[in-house]
């Protein structure tokens, strides 16, 4: 079997994957670079994929574009103790204090998108119109970027993000402007010109943790693209789900507390990563289920099996929005757990309450014509045409 996932398009995962994955707790598979890996399935395993020290991210050769142009995701690739460094050094920004604190930022930008929406009136494409710059604008003020800087940014984004759409030179050159602007972003701070985000205070701590001007361009491109990219792929295929099912989203319109444990239910059962999962190598033998790890063996956690694991998940197969408790791997695991975790689950309960909320018998225009995109780092649509009546101003 070969990673990427065959490009099938839709929300959940086929399934001939999801008997596939029920059957085989291990199984071997050949990367998209030729390398022979082992990926496994169960959440027991992919947990200690992820969290045990016997295996490294880093240790994995990276061949993305990221690090042919001296860059990189900062906290996805790295290890212990550079990773810990990095992760310190923002963790502040990102509790569930701070992300509480952005609520009211997180609501005034989804409401003024939506009041966007009901100016120019139906049909739209949602992707474009909301679920995309949603997050974007959000991660942009936490950053303290210049939020009109957004129309250029985003196609950079996207193309930097590409697991195959995009043409080697093209990523290249997209990843080298996007690093040029963040390096603008920092001599700004350093200048005094900042606009009193994140960047700012990277720049300017003079504790232990302190990071150099390398490292704080590397970190802040990593979080807006990856936290960015994904919210917005999360929030357009959970809409989805949820437009699907209009009993569900009847409920979550007249019942907002319901929406936690729907959004929940959402990052379990929507499929999500097309490239697998993040390739680790084992330093020394490790048994996982039915398999010898020797050192060296690469291995892929397969986080969307693990999110359907009969042995973490009752009724594993079926969607149920009042699911408690939900032990997901949506965001993650370990130390490469999702920073920016408080902030997403925000940005998904505020993005789907207003669009339920305020856009009137909101509906998929036509399901043909969604645009799937499945040759990215993360599953999702690339247009969402959607109608509604009317709408709550």
């Amino acid at each position: 079997m070969r990673l990427p996932l065959d490009p099938s398009v839709g929300t959940s995962l086929p399934e001939h994957y999801v008997e596939m994955f029920r059957e085989m707790p291990t199984f071997d598979v050949e990367l998209a670079d030729g390398t022979h890996a082992v990926a496994v399935t169960r959440q027991s395993d992919v947990r200690t994929v992820l969290s045990d020290n016997r295996f490294s991210r880093a240790q994995f050769p990276t061949r993305t574009l990221w690090a042919s142009v001296g860059s990189s995701l900062a906290l996805v690739t790295s290890d212990p103790p550079e990773h810990s460094v990095r992760r310190r050094a923002i963790q502040a920004w990102f509790t569930r204090r701070s992300a509480a604190a952005a609520r009211p930022l997180i609501e005034r930008i989804a409401d003024q998108l939506i009041t966007d929406l009901l100016d120019t009136g139906p049909p739209a494409d949602l992707y474009a119109r909301f679920c995309h710059p949603f997050p974007n604008l959000v991660h942009m003020n936490v950053l303290g970027l210049d939020v009109a800087d957004l129309p250029y940014l985003a196609p950079l984004m996207t193309i930097a993000w590409s697991s195959g759409r995009f043409r080697g030179d093209e990523v290249k050159k997209a990843t080298v402007q996007l690093r040029e602007y963040f390096k603008g972003a920092v001599t700004r701070s350093r200048q005094r010109r900042g606009a009193g985000g994140l960047i700012d205070a990277l720049v300017q701590d003079d504790s232990a943790n302190r990071l150099g001007d390398d490292d704080i361009v590397a970190l802040s491109m990593g979080l807006l693209i990856s936290g960015a990219e994904t919210t917005a792929c999360h929030l357009a295929m959970g809409l989805i789900e949820v437009l699907r099912r209009p009993l569900l989203a009847e409920s979550l319109r007249g019942n907002h507390a319901e929406i936690p444990a729907a959004v929940e239910e959402l990052l379990r059962w929507t499929w999500f990563i097309s490239t697998g999962g993040r390739a680790h190598v084992a330093l020394s033998e490790v048994e996982l289920h039915d398999r010898l790890i020797g050192r060296g063996q690469v291995v892929v956690p397969i986080l969307d099996a693990a999110n359907r694991d009969h042995d973490a998940f009752p009724d594993a197969d079926h969607f149920c929005p009042s699911r408690n408790p939900n032990p997901h791997l949506g965001f993650g695991y370990g130390p490469h757990r999702c920073v920016g975790i408080f902030y997403a689950r925000i940005e998904l309960e505020v993005g789907l309450r207003v669009l339920l909320c305020r856009l009137r018998r909101l509906a998929i225009a036509a399901e043909a014509d969604i645009d799937w995109r499945t040759d990215m780092f993360t599953r999702g649509v690339w247009h969402l045409p959607v109608t509604w009546q009317g709408g709550e101003r």
